[in-house]
């Protein structure tokens, strides 16, 4: 199986993002049908389906305590590219950050 968020694109304690919106796992479902809506039907099977979505997005997930919240974030641009991804957000802030969109 094609884990479609590897794990390198997850980083501890973020700088430079920017908070967009609070988000539940079927917005986050709906986002990313949108930013990859040309993908081939096996690979939106991970998007759809909201436990693999989930499993995909398990170190978000292991580290929620009460309280935490998911966002849709933005990260600082670097040059030309800039990237968009979920944040675990602990008392405003973000903790963990998993790249998800690259452009």
């Amino acid at each position: 199986m094609v884990d479609p968020f590897p794990p390198i694109s997850v980083k501890r304690d973020p700088e430079g993002l920017a908070l967009v919106v609070e988000v539940t796992l079927p917005q986050i479902s709906s986002w990313l049908m949108h930013q990859f809506e040309d993908l081939p039907e096996h690979l939106l099977q991970h998007i759809r389906d909201l436990d693999l979505l989930k499993k995909a997005l398990a170190p978000l997930y292991d580290e929620m305590a009460d309280g935490d919240s998911l966002w849709l974030c933005r990260g600082r641009p670097t040059g030309p590219h800039a990237d968009e991804g979920v944040a675990l957000v602990r008392e405003g802030r973000p903790i963990l950050y998993m790249r998800m969109v690259s452009h």
